[in-house]
């Protein structure tokens, strides 16, 4: 999928910003209160929606559900003066019961419309990386064991065919 230098920074920043709201100092699981606060300030944040998106956008963090892909990813792929219209795409995006009361705080801001498909976006790129990713690493963790393991293996073999003792202790 093709993305924008838009959402490959703001993505980044984005994922940075959850996870700074995701532990405390003791490495305590506080997302969720973290969210409630942000969601209850939201009006106070709304100046930031043009210049920081992604320190609004994490208010509907896990409230976003994209019925149909294709759009939004088209969206990934461009800057936000290409953006179509939120009716546009609206028909592709629902979101969870409380989600819908911030969309409509939102909406009585200026770039309202752009803010929406970008958080969208970025909703649904951070679902996506959070999919992939652990699977890729832990794919990768076992074959970089099994490699080293199989390596140690036959270096000891060649050691012993060789007439020395191997470095196994056993």
């Amino acid at each position: 999928m093709k993305t924008s230098h838009y959402f490959t920074d703001l993505g980044s920043i984005y994922e940075a910003e959850l996870d700074d709201l995701k532990s405390d100092s003791v490495g305590a699981d506080v997302l969720q209160q973290r969210l409630k606060a942000i969601r209850s300030q939201l009006y106070d944040l709304l100046p930031m929606m043009e210049t920081n998106p992604e320190m609004l956008a994490v208010a509907f963090h896990q409230g976003v559900i994209v019925t149909d892909p294709k759009p939004i990813q088209r969206i990934l792929a461009k800057e936000p003066s290409e953006f179509p219209s939120w009716d546009a795409v609206s028909q592709c995006v629902e979101f969870e019961a409380w989600a819908e009361e911030l969309v409509d705080a939102v909406q009585t801001a200026d770039g309202w419309e752009q803010f929406l498909l970008t958080t969208v976006a970025l909703e649904y790129q951070y679902a996506r990386a959070d999919i992939a990713e652990p699977v890729l690493a832990e794919d990768e963790g076992d074959d970089d064991e099994d490699e080293s393991d199989d390596l140690s293996e036959a270096g000891d073999q060649w050691l012993a065919d060789q007439g020395f003792e191997s470095n196994k202790s056993d």
